[in-house]
């Protein structure tokens, strides 16, 4: 038996299935594959799995991680095949690996992701939005109340912040952000919370986000 690793997307009305449904439709889809993975033992039996940096409700997502044990001496050459052709609408594997002998890092290695933030607007990007806002991501202090765990706290949460870049369309503004994750996760929809409090004549209509990337400490892509 040994440590796989398998990386999928998650995208259009895939989007809207909550962390606990998608553990439960992953399980349901490698079993469907028939992959030989281990079970857990005791009186309710069920596929071992693990996602790394799981999604919000809402969010889509093409550079997920799921972990599992195989059971196998190695993974079946199929396998990613397999699983693509039971899977629903909008969930797609592109990838199954072992993470074994260094093939793989460890989820602790996480650091950084990076995000397709869509500012979405009914009647046209305002004439002054990416300058004002570029202004705005810029300063070298920008206070917020973070939630988490063990409660409410103010952070800087330009220290979150590795990258920043806006792309601007005719109803839209596109923003890539690259955001601390792991230990130090930052949400994006703190982007546009802080947008709204110290821009609110620029609030968008609406806003989407998309997962597209994961890194470590150096920017490396996670694998």
């Amino acid at each position: 038996m040994f440590k796989a690793r398998m990386r999928f997307s998650k995208t259009d009305e895939a989007a809207y299935i909550s962390h606990l449904d998608l553990m439960h439709c992953m399980q349901r889809i490698i079993t469907r594959a028939q992959l030989p993975v281990w079970y857990t033992e005791g009186f309710n039996q069920h596929i071992y799995v693990s996602i790394a940096l799981p999604l919000s409700t809402g969010y889509s997502g093409e550079w997920e991680f799921l972990d599992f044990n195989c059971t196998a001496e190695e993974i079946p050459a199929d396998a990613v095949e397999r699983m693509n052709a039971v899977c629903p609408s909008g969930i797609s594997v592109q990838e199954i690996y072992s993470i074994e002998n260094g093939k793989g890092r460890k989820v602790r290695d996480i650091a950084y992701s990076k995000f397709e933030i869509t500012w979405e607007f009914d009647n046209g990007v305002p004439a002054d939005f990416c300058e004002k806002v570029e202004a705005l991501f810029a300063r070298k202090e920008i206070r917020i109340m973070k939630k988490s765990k063990r409660g409410e706290k103010e952070v800087n949460i330009r220290e979150y912040i590795r990258g920043f870049a806006l792309e601007p369309d005719t109803d839209c503004v596109r923003c890539y952000a690259i955001l601390g994750a792991g230990n130090n996760n930052l949400s994006p929809e703190y982007l546009t919370k802080t947008l709204i409090r110290e821009l609110p004549e620029l609030e968008p209509d609406g806003a989407n986000y998309h997962h597209l990337m994961t890194y470590d400490a150096e920017l490396n892509e996670f694998r």
